[in-house]
């Protein structure tokens, strides 16, 4: 029985060795965002929805190379592909208008939050951590709700609020990060 808990130790680090830097990557990417968002905040909405979609195509790309590298099934893609195709809508579509803009920012807060706890909960049941994972999710759903059903704003004030979503969805993510390096770091030894 030893040695069973030892290849389940050792999986489990090998899992955190291969998703943690991801999780950090893309909470830097979020805090770059809130930073831009949050000095800017009067500049036009093309701006926005060109910083927006060069990080959902980035954000794609990371989410799914950690999803392969986690070797989790393909349930687990849709966030990652999700957030490629609308950072390529945002790219190619220019003249998208800001309801628009914030309706596809909502949904897709709303998908990446859904998945975000389903990946904490299996971190919890696997590591007994997660619990920041999925306040960080239910943060990331809160905020999606937020920008479809509250559609009627002027550019400022969804330039500020996505800056300090997109600032308190970045530092969860790194603080997370963090801890499942050191977790696993913790496992390995």
């Amino acid at each position: 029985m030893v040695g069973g808990k030892g290849k389940v130790r050792e999986a489990v680090a090998d899992r955190m060795a291969r998703i943690w830097w991801t999780i950090l990557l893309r909470g830097l990417l979020a805090l770059a965002l809130a930073a831009c968002a949050l000095i800017w905040p009067n500049r036009t909405i093309d701006l926005l929805v060109m910083l927006l979609g060069a990080y959902f195509v980035f954000d794609g790309v990371t989410g799914a190379i950690g999803t392969y590298r986690s070797e989790a099934n393909g349930l687990h893609f849709l966030p990652a592909v999700m957030s490629l195709a609308l950072g390529l809508v945002l790219l190619l579509w220019s003249d998208v208008s800001a309801k628009v803009f914030l309706i596809l920012i909502g949904v897709w807060l709303v998908i990446q939050g859904i998945g975000l706890f389903f990946s904490g909960r299996r971190i919890k049941s696997e590591t007994g951590e997660g619990s920041i994972a999925m306040a960080v999710a239910v943060l990331m759903v809160v905020v999606g709700c937020v920008f479809v059903f509250w559609t009627n704003t002027g550019i400022t004030a969804v330039s500020w609020l996505l800056g300090l979503g997109a600032l308190a969805i970045g530092a969860g993510m790194i603080y997370l990060a963090l801890r499942l390096r050191k977790l696993q770091q913790r496992i390995a030894a």
